[in-house]
């Protein structure tokens, strides 16, 4: 039998089609260069230092109230006039589901494997939450929780909400930082690419086919 009992996983790059993607078609809609956007949009994940966005990820401030001071803060860094309506909404609109990786998930839970999904929001709105009862567990999304990766504490949280121990806990996120969080935390990590390189991992790693 494998040495694990769950499978964490984050949606957004992950459960979705890759963010750059849709976050270059944007940065074209808005005749802005994906580079700038990125600066901006990835501070809180490159330097872990923008209050601004953890204030937003951990639900300490509203969607309006993040894409005022985001948009503000873009045409500062571009020199360009930026909508602050719907900003979220337009920014991952072109995400769509990884239809392969949902597969994977709601296979290895009826295996009897416990599932969670563990993710950073921006906004609680474009959540596919219909198609969660049949692929997890648990569901812990930051801007419910108060919590964002990597803090170890959510972690902490996902592993007792399934009731396992955390080295029984595969964590499969496409954000390096947040992997080496959750490898300190004790869990095992996969970094996530692609489906083609990510489920032949887990076959491995759960010892079954998907």
């Amino acid at each position: 039998m494998p040495p694990f009992s769950a499978l964490i996983v984050d949606y957004g790059g992950v459960l979705t089609t890759p963010i750059q993607d849709s976050m270059m078609v944007f940065a074209s809609e808005l005749g802005i260069e994906l580079q700038d956007l990125a600066r901006v949009a990835l501070k809180a994940y490159v330097d872990g230092d923008d209050d601004l966005v953890t204030s937003f990820e951990t639900g300490r401030i509203s969607e309006e109230e993040f894409s005022k001071a985001f948009a503000e803060r873009l045409s500062q860094a571009t020199g360009r006039a930026i909508e602050p309506h719907g900003f979220v909404r337009r920014m991952f609109g072109n995400s769509t589901l990884e239809e392969r990786m949902l597969e994977a998930v709601a296979r290895i839970r009826d295996e009897g494997f416990k599932t969670a999904l563990l993710s950073n929001s921006w906004g609680l709105q474009g959540y596919p939450r219909d198609r969660f009862g049949g692929l997890f567990d648990e569901v812990v999304i930051s801007g419910e929780v108060g919590l964002r990766k990597p803090d170890p504490a959510i972690f902490e949280m996902t592993v007792d909400r399934l009731d396992v121990s955390i080295e029984e806990c595969v964590f499969v996120d496409d954000h390096p930082g947040h992997l080496k969080a959750a490898l300190a935390a004790g869990m095992t990590t996969v970094l996530h690419r692609s489906p083609d390189e990510t489920l032949p991992e887990l076959e491995r790693l759960f010892d079954i086919e998907l």
